[in-house]
């Protein structure tokens, strides 16, 4: 069962063990999460201990990824050129200077169409295709939600006791 904890991300502090089996570890991997405030953004970045072999499964894609990243990429590209060719037929500006407009801004939308199309296989459908092991490790810790303002943290951690570890050892600093 995931348990979540508020903590200070000032305050964050993980144990040298393995987040995923609680062994001694020797890499840290990188967790983060995009959050949005006023009109930025920002990345929240942590680091958390894992085993060799986890930080292996964590970072390793298989081919089943691999191939859905790239025909991600492909998908992408085909839709960003139909968009642009799609925009510059149809499109009926006046003026002068309507071909480099056409361009222009055809070359804006395609560029936005590729970009909205790869991340979506990037970062929701290739993930689906991990193995277990990869899916276990990388999701062991998860950035929930972030208060920006409080610069607080709710992270869930599909480890109990991890968690209570690290709220202990978080708490004491």
């Amino acid at each position: 069962m995931p348990k979540s904890i508020d903590i200070e991300l000032s305050q964050l502090k993980f144990p040298s063990m393995c987040v995923v089996c609680m062994s001694p570890a020797s890499k840290q991997y990188e967790v983060s999460q995009v959050y949005s405030r006023g009109t930025g953004s920002a990345t929240v970045r942590i680091n958390v201990p894992m085993c060799n072999s986890h930080f292996e499964a964590a970072s390793a894609k298989n081919l089943a990824e691999k191939i859905v990243a790239t025909c991600g990429v492909i998908v992408g590209i085909l839709i960003g050129i139909a968009a642009l060719i799609l925009l510059i037929i149809r499109w009926v500006p006046t003026g002068n200077d309507s071909v480099i407009l056409k361009l222009f801004i055809g070359g804006i939308v395609g560029f936005g169409a590729f970009i909205m199309v790869w991340a979506t296989f990037e970062f929701w459908l290739a993930p689906m295709f991990a193995t277990m092991a990869s899916k276990e490790a990388r999701n062991a810790v998860r950035i929930v939600l972030v208060s920006p303002h409080a610069e607080t943290l709710r992270l869930e951690f599909m480890n109990e006791q991890l968690a209570e570890i690290v709220q202990r050892e978080s708490q004491r600093s």
